[in-house]
């Protein structure tokens, strides 16, 4: 079952009309990885501790979704979404991000909800209640002392599966990179979940591990990220801000989401690959 899963995934997105760039003539997104957690691995409820009381497990946003009691067992599906290596090289620029990078944030979102909505469907279609957290009534983000901050974080529900590891910036390193966009379903359905490699939380990060790198602090046009760590209030504010907006609106894109930003994901060693992974072979 687990590779019949993982086989229709990469077949929607190899096929699905809405990962197509025209301005490219070719997808958004690259070919999926896909892992497995078990929805009731402790770390689920670890991280209300990490995150914040407010974060959902597994149990709580299924029932949410199908009532007190429905919860059973089950497991989380994440998926990494590697981005198109001509929008990556795109965004390689200094100061601000390019067109291409612009319409992902847009018009590539749109598929990734469409793709979560199908995979909620293929497996309900299949037999199986299945959820959305993202998606779902209840979902939100919150202000907070540090920045914003979500009940269902894509990012930790990855590292749950397995998929990597966080980054100084915040951003997650996969064996595909950091370039990428995450999603993921709660289903009943059970199978036998993926390990988890990484020592830390911070495993696949040059700068965290190994004390070099630091690519990103100086790829960041607002300084929002240091060896400290990441500034979540002062680049949400370049992203989401006026600028951003109209930049978007120009490009193309949406001005109610922005026009991102990514330069801290991009001329990066971890781009594209996990830069730990080529050091230790």
């Amino acid at each position: 079952m687990r590779e019949l899963i993982q086989s229709e995934i990469k077949k929607y997105v190899s096929e699905s009309p809405e990962n197509w760039l025209d301005a490219i003539k070719d997808h958004y997104f690259d070919e999926p990885i896909i892992q497995f957690a078990d929805a009731d691995d402790p770390l689920f409820e670890e991280y209300k501790t990490i995150i914040g009381q407010q974060h959902m497990t597994p149990a709580e946003s299924f029932e949410k979704a199908f009532g007190t009691g429905s919860y059973q067992g089950g497991t989380v599906i994440s998926i990494v979404l590697p981005i198109n290596p001509t929008i990556i090289k795109s965004n390689r620029l200094e100061g601000q991000p390019s067109q291409e990078w612009a319409l992902l944030r847009h018009f590539g979102d749109i598929f990734r909800i469409a793709l979560n909505q199908w995979l909620a469907g293929f497996l309900t279609k299949m037999g199986y209640r299945t959820v959305s957290p993202a998606l779902a009534e209840g979902f939100k983000i919150s202000s907070s002392d540090s920045g914003p901050t979500s009940n269902w974080s894509e990012r930790h529900i990855a590292f749950a599966a397995g998929l990597g590891s966080f980054s100084i910036n915040d951003g997650f390193i996969s064996e595909k990179g950091i370039a990428i966009r995450l999603l993921s379903v709660v289903t009943e359905l059970k199978l036998d979940p993926d390990l988890r490699t990484a020592k830390v939380h911070t495993a696949n990060c040059l700068l965290c591990s190994k004390g070099s790198c630091g690519v990103c602090i100086r790829r960041c046009p607002v300084q929002a990220i240091s060896r400290n760590g990441h500034d979540k209030i002062k680049c949400a504010s370049f992203v989401y801000g006026d600028e951003s907006r109209k930049l978007a609106e120009f490009y193309g894109g949406s001005a109610k989401v922005g026009a991102g930003c990514g330069l801290c994901q991009t001329k990066v060693p971890c781009e594209s690959k996990n830069p730990l992974a080529m050091a230790d072979s």
